[in-house]
């Protein structure tokens, strides 16, 4: 693409440069320059792109958008002059890759949690219908049946793009994203034509960025102002209902979902079992039976989620409810793993208070034995969820076993001391092994029959943040390892 072509479609204050610039892709990371790039300075949280830039010339960078133009470059290249850099990014980005997401369906889904769950059971709902999509999310980007990791729950506008277009490529007509409140505040999916907003919950989270609860709603209340064709809304959760009165007095198009409050879509009469959940199901006054196989409230407010934006999407509701009922359930959410060890062990991805309570009442529900939970907290994140993660822990759990999850540049022990004091406030029983994966086997190896054992909060998560490094980290691998471990150990 030449450079003038691309300008054509942009918002910028000046361009310095010549006319015949070739431009082949883009990106905001000097050390991932290929050449004839386009480098984004970016002004970040701790360190500014704008004292990279004469490494990304030496790359072959063939011109900079940049907010400041520095001495030590001046002249040396071809700068687009702009006032936001992540604005401007993200609108090169969309003409450079060939504004994919105009030539697809996009589904949005935001909020604390179910993001993940909600993606993988839309996508469920178009591969039973036959129809080519595309994941965007915290479990990585998935383009026909390949899986690419990701750093971030949503990629960089530019990744963004580049996946689109990737799914293009492979004949994918419908892609699920992640979208996160970073995202939205961060212009990652600004020039997004996004056809479908889904919002789950909003609990606290995030809020070493987003400093207070208002902020973190606004920042995902974002979304449903880009979405072309609907918005599909959990009126359940308090935030969503505010969220849902709001667009309707702003002419904003939303499809209420929910259990306990009136919705458009409702669920009610659930009876759950660990093989699923089954339920009665009224679509704008339309009486229909579903099941889901991930047990749970949780779990069917996903698939309402999912099921509202297929259906604004036209697919048949009676295909949604055979898709549903084949639909296995996501990998490291809430699942079960096999064992001789006649206990339930579960792998689950809940790291808030709010996640962490839906699980528990969840296996409240079918528990016949001792419940048990291993977790942790992230270091240098939101410190004011560790204590309340313990009441919920203490409060529901024979025993809580608190263990290292990200601690960043914090002590994993004094983290779990912390969580320890939430625990203490309902007199239960825990124990701390800093170690996880000593943790898991401690777990598993001290498992009684009918126990029900919790894994909680890594997941699918492939790494543990320590200090600077990413430390590759797999629990489904340790937990896997551990059971079978129990299991000769036991002889059987």
């Amino acid at each position: 693409m030449n450079i003038k072509e691309m300008l054509k479609g942009m918002d910028y204050l000046s361009y310095m440069g010549g006319d015949n610039i070739k431009i082949t892709g883009i990106t905001n990371d000097s050390r991932k320059i290929n050449k004839n790039d386009i480098f984004v300075a970016i002004k970040g949280f701790t360190d500014d792109g704008h004292k990279f830039i004469e490494n990304a010339l030496e790359s072959g960078a063939s011109a900079v958008i940049c907010e400041n133009i520095p001495e030590n470059v001046r002249g040396k290249s071809n700068f687009i002059l702009v006032k936001s850099a992540r604005k401007s990014m993200a609108e090169a980005a969309n003409i450079i890759y060939g504004r994919p997401s105009e030539k697809m369906n996009i589904t949005g889904v935001t909020g604390t949690n179910g993001k993940t769950s909600t993606t993988y059971l839309l996508n469920g709902i178009f591969d039973y219908l036959g129809d080519k999509s595309g994941i965007i999310g915290t479990m990585g980007v998935l383009i026909d049946g390949k899986k690419i990791k990701v750093d971030n729950t949503t990629p960089e506008s530019f990744d963004i793009q580049r996946y689109l277009a990737m799914m293009l490529e492979k004949g994918i007509t419908h892609c699920c994203m992640e979208v996160s409140s970073h995202a939205l505040e961060l212009n990652r999916v600004d020039k997004v034509h996004i056809d479908v907003g889904i919002f789950t919950n909003v609990t606290r989270d995030h809020l070493d960025f987003h400093k207070t609860m208002e902020n973190y709603y606004q920042a995902k209340k974002k979304l449903f102002h880009l979405t072309k064709v609907n918005n599909i809304i959990n009126v359940d959760d308090p935030y969503g209902l505010r969220l849902y009165n709001e667009l309707m007095e702003e002419g904003i198009k939303a499809i209420s979902i929910g259990i306990e409050n009136n919705a458009d879509i409702k669920a009610s009469n659930l009876k759950t079992t660990m093989k699923g959940t089954t339920f009665d199901l009224n679509v704008f006054g339309i009486e229909k039976r579903a099941h889901v196989n991930t047990p749970g409230t949780f779990s069917v407010l996903n698939s309402l989620g999912a099921l509202g934006a297929a259906y604004a999407l036209g697919v048949n509701l009676d295909d949604i409810i055979e898709a549903l009922k084949e639909i296995k359930g996501v990998t490291g959410r809430f699942e079960i793993l096999p064992n001789k060890l006649n206990c339930t062990i579960i792998l689950d991805f809940a790291h808030t208070p709010d996640g962490l309570q839906k699980v528990m009442d969840t296996i409240n529900e079918f528990a016949e034995g001792r419940k048990i939970v291993m977790f942790g907290a992230g270091g240098e994140r939101d410190l004011s969820r560790r204590a309340p993660m313990g009441e919920i822990a203490g409060k529901y759990c024979d025993l809580s076993i608190l263990t290292s999850d990200n601690p960043r540049f914090e002590d994993p022990y004094e983290i779990c001391m912390e969580i320890a004091q939430g625990v203490k406030k309902y007199g239960g029983e825990y124990k701390i092994i800093v170690e996880r994966d000593q943790a898991i086997y401690y777990a598993i190896d001290n498992s009684q029959e009918k126990d029900v054992i919790l894994l909680a909060g890594k997941s699918t998560e492939p790494y543990q943040d320590i200090g600077t490094e990413k430390v590759p980290y797999d629990e489904t691998m340790l937990a896997k390892r551990a059971i079978k471990e129990v299991e000769k150990k036991r002889g059987v």
